[in-house]
Order: C-alpha cells, then structure tokens, then sequence
C-alpha cells in the first residue's frame, strides 16, 4: 500500500503503541498493513457504543440540575454554575493537549511516551497557573468571590490531565476506555452532591467541592488505566521544540473551542437585551432541543479519529467525506423527528409556560442539520492536516454572522428571530468547513463524491 510519507511515522509506529515504549523504530514503515490501523474497522460500533454512552450520562446530568435546583436554590445554583463555567473556559482553552498530541503522532521523532509525558507536564503546569488567575477573577467579582473561585480553580489541572489522557486515546483508538473517562464525571459529582450536598447540607460550597472531588478522582483513573503509556515517569523538557509545538497547537485548538462556546450561545445575551429574560428561557429550550441531536456528528468524530490520522492522505479524505455525510443524514432523520414532537413534547414536559419553544425549533433544526458534519471535518483540518487555524476560521465566522444577523431579527422577531440568526450562522460556517476540507482535500487521488460512493477505491500510486 502506498503512503504518505509527509503522514507517516518516521521513528514512531502509531499503530502500535508498544513499539513507542520501548523506542524501537519499525523496520519497514511503510509496509504497515490496513488491518492494523487503529480504529479502522470499528468505526461503525464505535460510533454505536459512544451514543450509547452519551445516552447514559444525559439523564445523569439531568438528575444533576434537579439536584442543584432542590437543594441549592437560585442564587447557590448561579453560584455553582458561574464558578464551574469560569473553570470550564479556561480547561477548554487549554485541554486539548492530548488531541495536539494525536496531531503530533507519526510526525516526531520523539516516541509516544516522551509526548504523553510533555502534554501531562504542560497541563500540570498551567492548570497550577490558572488557579492564581481564577483566585484573581473571583476575588473582582462580588457575586462569587476568591473562596468559591479557587476552590473551583482546584479542579482545572486535574480536568486538563483527563481530557488530554482522553485525547490520546482517541488516537489510539481505545474508544471503550474513552466513554468511561466522560461519564465519570457527572456520575462522581452526581454522588457526591447526594453526599455533601443532601447528607451533610453543604450548600454550594459542598457542591463545588464534589464537582473538584470527581474531576481529581477522574483524572486518578485516567492515570492509571493508561500507565503502560507514560510509565516510567520522567522529567520532561517541556519547554523544548515538541513541548512548544504542543502548546501552541493545544491554545489554537483550544481557541476554537472557546470561540465555538461564545458563538453557541452570543444570541442569548442578545435577546436578553431586547426581550428579557422570560423569553431567554423558552429560548433556551428549544436550543437544547435542537443542538442535542449533534451528539450524532460527535459520535462518528470520535471513531473516525483515530483511522484518519494514520490512514494514508486519500483514504483519510475519504474517511472524513463518508463520516460526515453520515453525520449529516443521520441528523437529519433525527431532525425530522424532533420537529413533529416537538409541539407536542414540549409543553407536556415542561409545562404551558414554554409551548413557544417550539417555533424556534422548527427554524434552529436546519442550521443544526447542516452545521453537524463540521464536528466531523474539524477532525480533518486540525488533526489530520494540523491547521487548527482553519477551524478556528470557521467558528469565527459562524459567530460574527450569528451576531449580525440577531442583531438585526431579534428586536423584531424575539426568540424566532434568535433561531433564524443562528441558523443563518450555523449554514455560513458549515460551508466555510466544506470549502476547506474540499480545498485540503483536492490533488489526492479520485474525488470525494467518488470515494464515498466507492468505498473499496484504492488510493493511487
């Protein structure tokens, strides 16, 4: 099989993690047979086993909320949640060391070990940094405070060490153990609020406390289920050529998950100027509504990883254009689905008060139908091609016409008009991210179109 020589390991096998611990360097390279690709013939159960999974912790973090709401009243829920947010920002900003690691796989010469432990060492590093800066932010804001916000800020690094454990499991496409590291999170917080919350009346400072107790535990787990990967520990040199290309490829990667947050949800501060908070809260429902259903995308992006980053160009392209078409058609069905229930579904479960969700609904599902598949081809552009930049570009995009546009409908149009905003915004960066892929894609080998109506098309010479 011919490769890509740009793509492919030059002292590192990535399909087999143990040749990494132990420094020896594959004789032929680029004679690694299909079969042997991490991931590449399960993506269809893996996509089926992360659903799955997902559709476990949902009611976990539903049973959550009702847990905050009972027990902590409005102003301790705002509490917890403005303290777990300012945390949150800052991990995305800086957890995706373990996907920069994947990126970087088969491109260094530094084995899988000596980047496990560089992507660790950063995340202890300035996770510790970061709880000066969140101390610091606390202590400006009267609604929360230095006490609350550094406890908070105790949980960053150990949340920083789990994800970026679970970014390299993706590229190894260990995605069983992936599935566990997510859910326990909101199953320990979940437990440990019945404990410190219920049991004992800790307030928000009890719940804050489990929310830091599950994330440090997770971060035990994750430690020690993947150990074989970063034993013997080492020191480092975090600040060598590797540790800064890690970095750097983390904060851009990163970025684009803060951008993607502000851009998520820029339309509620904005109806909330012209409509209130009232019409905020219907709103809000029919968002949840409507972007649940990306669970799907984000499903088959987490199987694909792993296939497309040591597949060959072509077959990688190819991978990525079959996986998101898949993306896109399996929430369009869902979509179908949603908006016939919706008028009906939603104010028997929440009552009279929100039976104006379903309108917006109706006009977010085809922004969300189309802007599904970007969750797939992201994995192209910053992982594969490692120009995270360009995702980065399509979220930007996406937020500066969601803006523009809801300022123009939502005085006029409240809730529908916010849903239109995002729509249009969800449709401009959805094919920004085809144009792309498309433009990256272009030069190897046979088309998209015909390799994905062709699966058994070889790669050309």
């Amino acid at each position: 099989m011919t490769t890509n020589p740009a793509a492919e390991p030059t002292a590192v096998n990535p399909v087999r993690p143990q040749s990494a611990l132990e420094g020896a360097p594959p004789i032929t390279p680029n004679l690694v047979r299909r079969e042997e690709i991490p991931g590449a013939k399960q993506v269809g159960r893996n996509t089926i086993e992360t659903l799955l999974f997902r559709g476990l912790s949902t009611p976990i973090a539903f049973a959550l909320v009702i847990l905050q709401s009972r027990f902590l009243e409005p102003d301790g829920r705002g509490a917890f949640v403005l303290a777990v947010l300012s945390v949150t920002i800052l991990s995305r900003l800086l957890g995706q060391l373990g996907i920069a690691v994947t990126s970087h796989l088969g491109r260094s010469r530094v084995e899988l070990r000596g980047l496990i432990l560089r992507a660790l060492s950063i995340a202890v590093v300035v996770g510790a940094a970061g709880v000066a800066v969140l101390a610091a932010w606390g202590y400006a804001t009267d609604s929360l405070g230095a006490g609350l916000a550094t406890l908070a800020a105790l949980a960053l690094a150990p949340n920083v060490v789990w994800q970026t454990i679970s970014g390299v499991l993706l590229g190894l496409a260990r995605v069983r153990l992936w599935n566990y590291i997510q859910l326990l999170p909101p199953v320990l917080t979940v437990v440990g609020m019945l404990v410190l919350v219920v049991a004992f009346d800790g307030g928000v400072r009890g719940a804050i406390l489990a929310w830091v107790i599950a994330n440090v535990l997770t971060a035990a787990f994750a430690l020690a289920a993947t150990r074989a990967l970063w034993l013997p520990l080492t020191i480092p040199r975090i600040a060598d050529q590797h540790g800064r290309t890690l970095l750097r490829l983390s904060l851009v990667l990163g970025a684009v998950q803060v951008v993607n947050l502000i851009s998520y949800r820029i339309e509620l501060f904005i109806l909330d100027r012209y409509r209130g908070l009232s019409e905020v809260g219907v709103y809000s429902i029919a968002m949840q509504a409507a972007e649940a259903m990306w669970l799907i995308p984000a499903a088959v992006a987490t199987a694909v990883t792993a296939p497309v980053v040591h597949e060959t160009e072509a077959r990688a392209a190819a991978l990525i254009a079959r996986g998101a078409v898949r993306g896109l058609a399996y929430t369009a069905g869902a979509a179908v689905a949603v908006g016939l229930a919706g008028p009906f579904v939603i104010p028997l479960v929440f009552g009279e008060a929100f039976a104006g969700a379903a309108t917006p609904l109706a006009v977010l599902l085809p922004g969300v139908v189309a802007y599904g598949p970007v969750t797939v081809l992201v994995v192209y552009l910053s992982v594969r091609c490692r120009r995270p930049r360009l995702s980065l570009a399509v979220s930007v995009l996406a937020m500066l016409v969601t803006t523009v546009a809801a300022v123009f409908l939502i005085p006029r149009f409240g809730g529908t008009g916010a849903a239109l905003a995002s729509t249009i915004g969800y449709v401009a960066g959805a094919g920004l991210a085809w144009g792309l892929f498309l433009r990256l894609r272009r030069g190897y080998g046979p088309s998209v179109v015909s390799q994905v109506a062709n699966v058994s098309t070889p790669p050309p010479p």
